[in-house]
C-alpha cells in the first residue's frame, strides 16, 4: 500500500513541476502582453532580408537597444518555433537548433520576431524573414590577417576559416618565418590540396603545394624584372600565370587615400610546374603595364589588365587600366592575338582584379577612379560583365566605401568581396547570392560565435577566397620547405627575351619587395 501511495505523490509531483514549466515557459514565449511596434528591429549585423546558404554558421547578431530583457523567436517554414532569450542584446543560436531551422526552411523563409521589455512593458517589433536556399556555400575561405595599415607585419599570417561554423586556424604565420611578408595564397580550382603562395623577405620565394607535396620555387630570373607576383592556377593544375612587378608606394600625409601602390614596370610570366620553366610571350610582356592575370575556367583564355608605360611625369590621376584577355592552348603553348574587351577610355574608370564566374558566363572586375591597387581606394566598386554580349553593369553590393577581392564558390552560386562600409577602417567579409538570372542579393557579413567580435577585431580579412575543404598541409612542413634551399625556375631559352620590358629595358633591382 505504502508503495502505491509513494508513486502517487510521486506522478502528483512530476505533474505539478510540469505545469510549472509550463506556465513559465508560455509567461515568456511568447509574452501575452506587448505593445506592437510597426519597426524592424536594429541589429548587427544586418541580417534582415538576406539570402543565406543552407550550411551556413548560425548568425547571431546584437540587439540594437539596451532592454531590461528581450526575447527572439526563430520560425522555421514548417512552423516549428524556438526561442533565445537574453539580458545583455547578445543573440547566440544554439547550433542544433539553427541547423534544423535552416534544413526546415529550405527554399522558403524563416521568421524572427523580437520582443523587448521596456519600463513600461514588452514591445513586439515588426517580424523579418530570411531567405534560405539549398545551393551550398564552400565550407572554407581562406584569408591573410594584416594590420589595419597594411605596412605592419606583425600577427601576419595566411588563415582557414570554417563557413559551416566558427573555427578559424592559422595556415603559416610570419612568426616561423623571420617575420617577413606573406601574401598572394591562390588555389587550382578552390581545391585545398593545391595551393601557391609567397614569402617576400628572407626566406624568400614561392611555396607551391601539390597534393601534400611542397616546392620552394625563385620564380626570379636574369630575364625577369621580379619574382612571380600576382599569381594564377590552369585549371588544368600544371600551369601558373604570374605578374612580375616592379612596385612603388606614394603615401600621403591628409585626404581619404593615403596609400597609392603603382608600378614602374610589369609583364605576365607563366611558370610550368613539372618542368620548373618560366616563359611569356610578346603580347603580355609589353612596354605597357600587364598585370593581374587569371585564367578563364575551361584554361582557353587568360584575362588581364594593362595600363600605359610608367611616366613619372603623369598624374596618379591619369594611370588608368584596360581590361583584355588572350587565348592560349595549353596543348602546345601556343597564343592567340590579344584582345581588348573594355578599355579606360570607354569607362573614365581604371579597371582591375578580373575574376570569371565557374560557368564562363561572366566576369567581375573592380573600378576605380585610378591605378590597379584600389584596396585602399574610396572609389573601388565592383562591376560584373555578361562575357556573351560584353555588357557590364555595376552590382548592388556596393556601398559608399572600399569594396575589392572579390571571389566565386566553385559552383558559381556564392559570391565574396571584402568592405570597409561599417567603420571605414577595417576590411570585412560579405557574402551575396548568384541566382540563375544574374543577380546578387543583399550582402550579409561574415558570422561570428561572439557578434561583439568586430569592435575587437583590429586586423583587416586580407584577399578572401572560397576553397572546398579544409587545408590539410601542416603549418611545420611548410615552414621545413621555407627554410631549405630554394630551386631556382629556369627561362624558356625559345622565347625572344627582347619581348621583355622588364630585364631589357628597365633596370631591375632585386632588392625591392612586392607590397600588397
Amino acid at each position: 500500500m505504502r508503495k502505491y501511495r509513494f508513486l502517487l505523490l510521486l506522478v502528483l509531483f512530476l505533474l505539478l513541476l510540469a505545469t510549472f514549466m509550463i506556465l513559465r515557459l508560455t509567461s515568456l514565449y511568447p509574452p501575452q502582453r506587448y505593445e506592437q511596434s510597426d519597426n524592424i528591429p536594429k541589429i548587427f549585423p544586418d541580417y534582415i532580408g538576406i539570402t543565406i546558404p543552407v550550411n551556413i554558421a548560425p548568425m547571431n547578431f546584437l540587439l540594437g537597444e539596451h532592454d531590461e530583457k528581450s526575447i527572439v523567436v526563430f520560425t522555421d517554414a514548417r512552423g516549428h518555433r524556438f526561442f533565445i532569450k537574453t539580458r545583455n542584446k547578445k543573440i547566440q543560436i544554439p547550433a542544433k537548433k539553427w541547423t534544423k531551422l535552416l534544413q526546415k526552411s529550405a527554399e522558403q523563409s524563416y521568421q524572427v520576431e523580437v520582443y523587448s521589455k521596456k519600463s513600461n512593458g514588452w514591445i513586439r517589433y515588426r517580424p523579418f524573414s530570411n531567405y534560405v536556399v539549398s545551393d551550398l556555400i564552400d565550407k572554407y575561405i581562406v584569408y591573410r590577417q594584416i594590420n589595419t595599415g597594411y605596412i605592419l607585419w606583425e600577427n601576419m599570417g595566411i588563415y582557414q576559416r570554417c563557413l559551416e561554423n566558427f573555427k578559424s586556424k592559422p595556415v603559416l604565420t610570419n612568426e616561423s618565418t623571420n617575420l617577413n611578408c606573406m601574401n598572394c595564397h591562390t588555389f587550382c580550382k578552390a581545391d585545398p590540396d593545391k595551393m601557391v603562395m609567397h614569402l617576400r623577405r628572407p626566406p624568400s620565394g614561392t611555396l607551391i603545394i601539390t597534393d601534400n607535396q611542397i616546392k620552394f620555387i625563385n620564380t626570379g630570373t636574369k630575364y625577369t624584372m621580379s619574382q612571380g607576383v600576382y599569381p594564377s592556377w590552369h585549371p588544368d593544375g600544371k600551369i601558373i600565370a604570374f605578374s612580375v612587378n616592379i612596385i612603388k608606394q606614394n603615401f600621403h600625409a591628409s585626404g581619404h587615400e593615403n596609400i597609392f601602390v603603382f608600378d614602374k614596370a610589369s609583364d605576365i610570366i607563366l611558370y610550368d610546374i613539372d618542368k620548373n620553366l618560366i616563359t611569356t610571350c610578346p603580347e603580355i610582356s609589353t612596354r605597357r603595364l600587364e598585370n593581374f592575370p587569371v585564367w578563364s575556367p575551361d584554361g582557353r583564355y587568360l584575362y588581364y589588365i594593362s595600363g600605359p608605360e610608367y611616366d613619372i611625369k603623369r598624374p596618379d590621376s591619369a594611370v588608368k587600366y584596360d581590361l583584355l584577355r588572350i587565348a592560349y592552348n595549353a596543348y602546345d603553348g601556343s597564343w592567340g592575338q590579344a584582345d581588348t574587351l573594355l578599355t579606360a577610355r570607354e569607362t573614365g574608370k581604371s579597371i582591375t582584379y578580373p575574376d570569371p564566374s565557374p560557368d564562363g558566363q561572366y566576369l567581375v572586375f573592380s573600378m576605380g577612379d585610378y591605378g590597379y591597387f584600389n584596396a585602399y581606394s574610396r572609389s573601388s566598386d565592383i562591376y560584373i560583365m555578361n562575357l556573351n554580349n560584353k555588357k557590364y553593369k555595376k552590382l548592388p553590393v556596393n556601398s559608399h566605401n572600399v569594396e575589392s577581392y572579390h571571389s566565386w564558390s566553385s559552383n558559381g552560386r556564392w559570391f565574396l568581396f571584402v568592405s570597409k562600409r561599417i567603420d571605414d577602417i577595417y576590411s570585412r567579409v560579405f557574402f551575396s547570392y548568384f541566382d540563375t538570372t544574374g543577380n546578387m542579393t543583399k550582402p550579409f557579413l561574415l558570422p561570428q560565435k561572439n557578434p561583439e567580435m568586430y569592435d575587437t577585431y583590429l586586423y583587416n580579412y586580407n584577399r578572401p577566397v572560397f576553397i572546398k575543404d579544409k587545408i590539410n598541409v601542416k603549418a611545420e612542413k611548410l615552414v621545413k620547405a621555407a627554410f631549405a634551399e630554394k630551386i631556382n625556375a629556369a627561362f624558356d631559352p625559345t622565347v625572344n627575351i627582347d619581348a621583355l620590358s622588364g630585364a631589357t629595358r628597365i633596370e631591375r633591382d632585386s632588392t625591392k619587395e612586392h607590397t600588397n
